[in-house]
């Protein structure tokens, strides 16, 4: 399992502007989970687009567990069940590079301490330009993914912490139903 601290630029839009925000990134493939922490998650393509929660800055949290996207609001104590594996929403396989156009080292200056890294950098078409980059050293860490052309994440190496020793972490809150399907107008239905 892995954990990494993140900053984000998403919703980078002509009438909505550009937004920020700050979060967790957890990721355990050998158990097909990962969870997606993100301070606010309004502008987010599926925690703000849905329902009425784009018009609320409110914390959300992504988990994938047993192959269904969940969607988590703590501070309302709200969630639901998203969208399954079968329609494109599961755990990122770690091979989802495979078939990638690289695009070779580049220079990546972390935004929130101005870090300078050599990295190797790819795009790996999807519903749109994936581009990944990670560091060019033997540890090659995560860096940043821009899902173009409305959301970057970037990760900071130095967070990056290879065990997620509480179990909590991939736990739904017990307040969380997860048999409640997320509003009729989200992201989440517009999938499966």
């Amino acid at each position: 399992a892995v954990v990494s601290t993140q900053s984000g630029h998403y919703g980078r839009d002509p009438i909505l502007g550009t937004h920020t925000t700050t979060g967790t990134f957890y990721y355990d493939y050998a158990n097909r989970r990962y969870r997606i922490d993100r301070e606010n998650g309004r502008y987010d393509r599926y925690c703000g687009l849905n329902g009425a929660k784009f018009l609320h800055d409110t914390p959300c949290t992504q988990m994938v567990l047993d192959g269904v996207r969940y969607l988590v609001y703590p501070d309302v104590k709200e969630c639901c069940r998203c969208c399954t594996a079968e329609h494109g929403c599961g755990i990122l396989k770690p091979t989802w590079l495979s078939g990638a156009k690289y695009l070779g080292l580049k220079n990546y200056t972390d935004p929130t301490n101005q870090n300078i890294y050599t990295a190797h950098s790819w795009d790996q078409a999807g519903l749109q330009s994936n581009i990944y980059m990670e560091t060019a050293d033997t540890d090659r860490k995560m860096l940043q993914i821009d899902q173009q052309p409305n959301d970057i994440q970037n990760y900071h190496p130095e967070s990056l912490i290879l065990d997620v020793t509480d179990p909590s972490v991939f736990e739904l809150p017990e307040w969380c139903d997860p048999s409640t399907k997320c509003s009729v107008v989200s992201t989440c239905r517009a999938v499966g």
